[in-house]
């Protein structure tokens, strides 16, 4: 009998971008952008959007809201670089 290999499918996700404020005030050298995928937090130094997205206002502490680009897609890293790439 003869099997095909499993193939492996990203999941689409909610992603949401939004400059990095510490950047400007506190340290120079980080990368300028969050990028938050289901909650969890990376930095990155450049992100590139390959699907549809539209802006939001999130509530990101009680009282505290912040604007992001949001999406749903599948993330990539590009390590070396440090770049998403949502598509």
């Amino acid at each position: 009998m003869i099997t095909k290999p499993s193939l492996r499918y990203l999941e689409k996700v909610e992603i949401k971008i939004r400059y990095n404020t510490d950047k400007d005030k506190f340290d120079q050298s980080l990368p300028p952008w969050r990028v938050l995928i289901e909650g969890k937090e990376r930095l990155a130094e450049k992100v590139t959007i390959k699907t549809t997205s539209w802006t939001t206002l999130d509530e990101i502490a009680p009282g505290k809201f912040k604007w992001h680009m949001t999406c749903v897609g599948e993330p990539q890293w590009d390590e070396k670089q440090n770049e998403c790439v949502i598509s």
